[in-house]
């Protein structure tokens, strides 16, 4: 077959191609939005389809592919967010502190309840039993910027929405789950996890159990806005099994953080004398060399001159970044995006700020080939409406990382179609199962997908799907995405 013939069949099924695609998108809840498509060949460097590729359109949760590349690139995968504990004062021979603890967060969003409590364990075998001072909490290493610029109010209540702040727990929420009471007419039986939390918010129980059968039964939960209360209404049959009803954001995340040390700290047998208050005593700068903890001596000689000792007891350090950028981007989590945002303010710009942070993000862009007058970010998770970025800057940085040291950590850290995070239940069952890994987003009328696919002949894509302004339900955007993932699976 002469080069001639190749070119011209290359050509129609070019042709063919991009008339299916077209067809496809061809729909009527779509024909006064925007539908933005990229797809390319990651060996040939082929455009395959193009459609409204440079328009600058709402990314939602693709956003937070910019924000988990240039954290590879700028934090390197190995880098680990952490937490510590100080002690300020001196310790006598009896276990007691003569003086405060200082739980310290320097950006660490994955720290957990277990962590707190082998925390605590540290500073028991450190030989403290009773803390005569305060538990203070320090977050002054990020700014005090609880919410992004273009957050809506009405999320503010919800887990996926929590508050910002270098000292993080439990992903600053609470998860809430009900079941019957034994007795019909009484209020549903209502657990909080974290239970050190129980007390840290205000429960309103509302409900009330029904007898089995009824129909129609359901509860419902909010969370009060800018208070740490939460309502349950409704009712809930006897016999149904335990419900989550949701998780919901906390009001002041370190004052949460440090009361569920506090309970971590009691239940390691060691006795903080007065409450929790906000730190305002100079800490060593994170990079600086960490004071020894004082001889008696020594202790003595600052307590005569009005001197404190402030010595680390613990520090907690996160999983390595190349583990927490699947954190991100598998379950799509919003919290661990902006803080690693800010982080990478501080450590390259010596500023703990989303803006330091964005400035960052951008330069690395630049690097990586994309049109920065088509991208457009106020915050990294994609929560704000404000942000925009282009299908085709989207595809140029797919095709940058997946030239990168970083290649194979990144694209292990998507939700694989089939079978794990935001795409664990699309295309199950299917060819494109385990062949496709993407990022996810939505926001209400915003629908994108964002990734690479393997396809049938062993071709390996780059895409971008992004939908805006569309008159239909968000299933539906998500259904004809993953029908035009199959179409590439099955020409290609």
């Amino acid at each position: 077959m002469t080069l001639a013939v190749l070119l011209t069949l290359a050509f129609a099924h070019a042709q063919t191609l991009q008339a299916e695609i077209d067809a496809l998108l061809d729909v009527e809840w779509l024909r006064y939005g925007y539908c933005g498509v990229v797809v390319r060949d990651l060996q040939t460097g082929e455009t395959l389809y193009w459609r409204e590729a440079e328009r600058m359109l709402i990314p939602a949760s693709n956003m937070k592919l910019l924000v988990t590349a240039a954290a590879l690139h700028l934090l390197g995968p190995e880098y680990r967010f952490r937490t510590r504990v100080w002690a300020q004062g001196r310790c006598l021979p009896d276990g007691t502190l003569e003086g405060n603890l200082i739980l310290q967060g320097l950006g660490d969003a994955t720290l957990e309840w277990r962590d707190l409590q082998a925390l605590a364990q540290r500073v028991r075998a450190a030989g403290i039993q009773r803390v005569q001072g305060y538990l203070l909490y320090d977050d002054s290493w990020l700014d005090a910027e609880r919410y992004g610029f273009g957050w809506s109010s009405g999320d503010e209540p919800y887990g996926y929405q929590a508050q910002m702040s270098a000292l993080c727990a439990e992903r600053n929420a609470v998860r809430l789950y009900a079941r019957p009471a034994p007795k019909v007419g009484d209020p549903a039986l209502i657990r909080i996890e974290p239970a050190s939390a129980t007390d840290y918010v205000e429960l309103v129980n509302l409900s009330r159990t029904v007898p089995q059968g009824t129909r129609d039964a359901a509860l419902e939960a909010t969370r009060t806005r800018a208070r740490n209360q939460i309502r349950v209404s409704g009712r809930i049959a006897q016999g149904a099994e335990e419900v989550m009803l949701g998780r919901f954001s906390v009001e002041n995340p370190s004052h949460y953080a440090a009361h569920l040390f506090r309970k971590a700290l009691q239940e390691a047998g060691v006795s903080v004398a007065k409450g929790t208050a906000p730190n305002m005593i100079p800490l060593p700068p994170s990079g600086a060399e960490i004071p020894a903890r004082p001889t008696s001596a020594a202790s003595t000689g600052e307590a005569r001159t009005g001197a404190q000792a402030v010595w680390l007891l613990a520090e907690h350090r996160s999983p390595p970044l190349q583990e927490v950028v699947a954190l991100i981007n598998k379950p799509s989590d919003n919290l661990l995006t902006e803080i690693t945002l800010k982080v990478m303010g501080k450590e390259h710009r010596g500023e703990g700020t989303t803006q330091a942070g964005i400035q960052v993000v951008r330069a690395f862009l630049q690097q990586a080939g994309l049109e920065l007058g088509a991208a457009h970010m106020v915050d990294g998770s994609g929560l704000s409406r404000i942000n925009g970025v282009s299908p085709e800057n989207l595809v140029r940085l797919l095709e940058f990382m997946h030239r990168s040291p970083h290649a194979e950590v990144f694209r292990a850290s998507l939700p694989v179609y089939g079978v794990d995070g935001t795409l664990r239940n699309r295309l199950r069952g299917t060819p494109v199962q385990g062949n496709g890994f993407a990022k996810t987003g939505s926001l209400n009328r915003v629908s994108s997908l964002s990734g690479y696919l393997r396809t049938r002949s062993g071709r390996y894509l780059a895409f971008a799907v992004v939908m805006n302004a569309y008159n239909a339900a968000g299933a539906d955007a998500r259904a004809l995405q993953d029908r035009l993932i199959q179409l590439l699976w099955e020409r290609l």
